[in-house]
């Protein structure tokens, strides 16, 4: 198997994991995506090159939405932690509407 083709490997092994938020297999990857790198100069097949070129583009859009959707992870468990209690209710276009119903819970106000 030639560098390539491990690099091309490697490449489909990041989105694999990505896909099934398997975190933990990526920091292995790319070390093993690095020591691959490290023996390219350059590449004279367009092919190859142009096949490369997609599918880094491809992982880095994934890497991308998923980084997007641990922060609004992160927002929305900051959000629900918070001390004030907030009614989450959705508007008949589907948008989010907050409404405020101020500290403590019913009773309490009560």
């Amino acid at each position: 198997m030639t560098d390539v083709m491990r690099l091309e490997l490697a490449l489909d092994r990041v989105y694999a994991a990505l896909l099934v938020a398997d975190f933990n297999e990526l920091p292995k990857i790319v070390t093993e995506t690095e020591g691959l790198l490290a023996g390219f100069e350059s590449l004279s097949d367009t092919a190859i090159a142009m096949r490369l070129r997609h599918k880094a583009n491809r992982n880095s859009q994934c890497l991308l939405a998923a980084a997007r959707g641990l922060r609004n992870a992160q927002r929305r468990m900051a959000e629900m932690s918070g001390s004030t209690t907030v009614l989450s209710t959705y508007t008949s276009l589907g948008q989010r509407s907050d409404m405020g119903v101020g500290p403590g819970s019913l009773t309490q106000r009560l």
